[in-house]
């Protein structure tokens, strides 16, 4: 305990507190006022105690630095799950050089300006900027987070992350080359090339069509095993997307990106594809039929896929057809432009893509999945040559993934969005999409006929 009281060379208040290794201290509150001396003693002791329960603190070691901090906090956000902590690491690295060895509670707002500056004065060999204004802006936001954290842990008394992008402090959100993202874009007749030539092994042909038609991640298709793949259901068939890999770390998160389980519809080609790889290619890479229990698309010896790995082999494919480099997830945003210039609808289409945003609205709202699987048949692609028509899909023991999700697979529209047959109206159609079909349109026939079997 700490004690308030006065000196006689000095008109203020003072206090003595002892630090988190027991050294005793003296300060002055620079106030006249007693009851302002014994606030700022109140809130010393707290931050005292708050060291001390950190554990970051004990007689051999200093103050509580930035770096000991980074690294307990990006130890414990990757323990708790949290996506964005191997994203974390990488950008405090940068910053972490410049303030990594100064007392956490020290940082001021003009020592995270001088990070800011840095890595803004920063250039490559050939004398251009080493970061871009997002690369950043992401630096300053991992800040952010990690000083507001220790805030609330009260190590700190207020968090020096108050930059702001009007008074010029922060750079604009802008690429280093602000043409590259509308180049950033497979053509249609690039995925054809992808999921088609046969001078790319087939392996990857699969891996490139889940990407370019299904509008998924690399680490969200790693971990997809045959059992996620309900392919009896219409109109389209179903991947279930509920977990993710984080291929740094080597960790299956029971989670995607976003924390939403995702039901893909598979569009015609995708699901032809896919059954001729289940049929015939996936026996002739691995030598033995695949089982519920097995991956779609496993690493060369049959693990989970590395989006490191996959990532050199799309470049290597690349050249080989005599395309320009693109990104992996360049596919997903190939996924999403195709369909919307298709005709799709961008709010619906998100449902399979990234799920609800999270509003109010989206946690009331469900799509019926014959009006998701008509966003998805949107996108014009014809069923590749030489592949085992969807018609003839081997179905993928639904029983699995019937006990994990507690579901029974579907045989027909009505069923798979829980209405009872009995009960529907004969004298009126079948379907009215409304607000989410598309103008008021009545779905389309084909699709009545499937819920009026």
């Amino acid at each position: 305990m700490g004690q308030v009281y006065l000196r006689k060379d000095s008109p203020f208040w003072w206090f003595w507190f002892r630090d988190a290794k027991g050294k005793r201290h003296c300060k002055s509150s620079k106030n006249e006022d007693k009851q302002v001396a014994v606030k700022l003693l109140a809130v010393v002791e707290r931050k005292v105690r708050a060291e001390k329960e950190s554990g970051l603190v004990s007689p051999s070691t200093g103050p509580i630095t930035v770096r000991r901090y980074a690294e307990r906090w990006l130890q414990e956000r990757r323990a708790r799950g949290v996506a964005a902590a191997d994203g974390d690491a990488s950008r405090l690295a940068h910053a972490l050089p410049l303030i990594g060895d100064m007392a956490l509670a020290e940082v001021r707002p003009r020592h995270i300006l001088n990070v800011v500056r840095t890595l803004e004065a920063q250039k490559t060999e050939a004398g251009e900027k080493q970061f871009a204004p997002r690369t950043i802006l992401h630096v300053y936001g991992a800040l952010r987070v990690m000083f507001s954290d220790a805030l609330t842990e009260e190590l700190i008394a207020a968090t020096p992350c108050v930059l702001k992008q009007r008074r010029g402090e922060l750079p604009k959100k802008l690429d280093r080359d602000p043409t590259w993202r509308r180049e950033a874009v497979f053509s249609r007749e690039e995925v054809m090339l992808l999921v088609t030539d046969r001078r790319i092994p087939e392996r990857h042909r699969v891996l490139y069509a889940l990407e370019n038609l299904g509008g998924m991640r690399v680490n969200e298709i790693s971990p997809r095993k045959w059992r996620d793949y309900l392919s009896t259901l219409v109109p389209l068939g179903k991947l279930v997307i509920d977990t993710s890999y984080a291929s740094k770390r080597k960790v299956l998160k029971a989670a995607t990106k976003t924390g939403v389980v995702r039901e893909m519809p598979v569009h015609p080609a995708l699901a032809s594809i896919l059954a001729d790889w289940h049929a015939e290619g996936w026996a002739r890479q691995y030598g033995r039929q695949p089982g519920p229990e097995d991956f779609i698309v496993p690493s060369v010896d049959g693990g989970l896929l590395s989006s490191s790995s996959s990532y050199k082999r799309l470049q290597e494919d690349l050249a080989q057809l005599g395309l320009r480099r693109r990104r992996q997830h360049d596919a997903r945003r190939t996924f999403i432009s195709l369909a919307i210039g298709d005709g799709a609808r961008k709010e619906l289409l998100r449902w399979v893509t990234h799920g609800p945003e999270g509003d109010v609205v989206d946690a009331y709202t469900t799509p019926p999945w014959h009006v998701l699987c008509e966003q998805v048949s949107m996108l014009k692609f014809p069923v590749p040559e030489g592949v085992r028509p969807s018609g003839s899909a081997v179905a993928v023991t639904p029983l699995l993934r019937q006990e994990k999700h507690s579901m029974k697979p579907a045989t027909s529209a009505v069923e798979a969005e829980g209405i009872e047959p009995s009960r529907r109206r004969r004298s009126a159609p079948l379907y009215r999409v409304g607000a989410l079909g598309g103008r008021g349109a009545w779905a389309r026939s084909s699709m009545r006929r499937c819920v009026a079997a």
